[in-house]
């Protein structure tokens, strides 16, 4: 059963592995309470990768009400770490609800560093994006480690994990009953409860699961390409995992 309230926060802090879906869970985040009208503030923290960032939706994500907080113009899409003081606003904001969508691993934590005291308290939830698809993050103990150099690095601890297992379109049924084994194993281990489930509703529908409604609705919002791309063939997913 996953701990919903973490959810429920008015700061969430996503972290976890490159490659986990942090970027796309936190889009599915902001523009889920940008439909429950919330003032909604999604802050890109990713100065790591040049790739697969919600600052490449900034204009689509504000024709809905979701304020993406990065560097202006073409500072957004340079290499360089660049932190703006609108972060610092939007974290003070007692009416904003705000969505941090972290850099992969222990260089991307470090900047939450910069903001742990404004994260200290109970107004936040820092969580671990898992898919244990991805290198690094496929058994307990490497998760674990993981978590243990994100809460070194941000001065901040994890207060729950984001299943967010997928192999694209590729996963089948018994791949995500694998990954939700691992992750119940991960919550008992730790002691660090499960805060949601991150799910593709056409895939979902695909493999014949029933909606559950503290799902979180995943889809690709980003690629290489700024278009949604064709979903890859099962065997091309399957190469990738090994």
């Amino acid at each position: 059963m996953a701990d919903t309230d973490l959810l429920r926060r008015r700061i969430l802090v996503l972290v976890g592995g490159y490659g986990a879906g942090k970027t796309q869970v936190s889009i599915s985040l902001a523009l889920q309470a940008a439909a429950d009208r919330q003032r909604v503030a999604l802050v890109d923290l990713d100065i790591i990768n040049p790739y697969f960032r919600s600052r490449e939706q900034r204009v689509e994500l504000g024709r809905i009400g979701v304020e993406v907080i990065c560097p202006p113009g073409e500072l957004a899409f340079a290499e360089n770490p660049s932190l703006v003081p609108e972060i610092d606003l939007v974290l003070a904001d007692p009416a904003r609800r705000v969505i941090l969508d972290v850099g992969g691993d222990e260089a991307g934590a470090t900047v939450v560093g910069r903001y742990a005291p404004a994260l200290s308290s109970g107004r936040a939830a820092v969580l671990q994006v898992v898919n244990v698809f991805r290198p690094f993050s496929r058994t307990v103990a490497e998760i674990e480690e993981l978590r243990r150099t994100i809460e070194t690095k941000s001065r901040c601890r994890v207060d729950g994990w984001i299943n967010n297992a997928n192999l694209a379109q590729a996963a089948t049924l018994a791949d995500w009953q694998e990954a939700g084994r691992v992750m119940r194993e991960l919550e008992q281990v730790t002691g660090i409860p499960i805060a949601a489930q991150a799910v593709n509703p056409a895939w979902a529908k695909r493999v014949g699961l029933e909606w559950e409604p503290s799902w979180i609705p995943v889809q690709r919002y980003l690629s290489l390409n700024w278009k949604t791309p064709p979903e890859r063939e099962p065997s091309q997913e399957r190469e990738s995992r090994q």
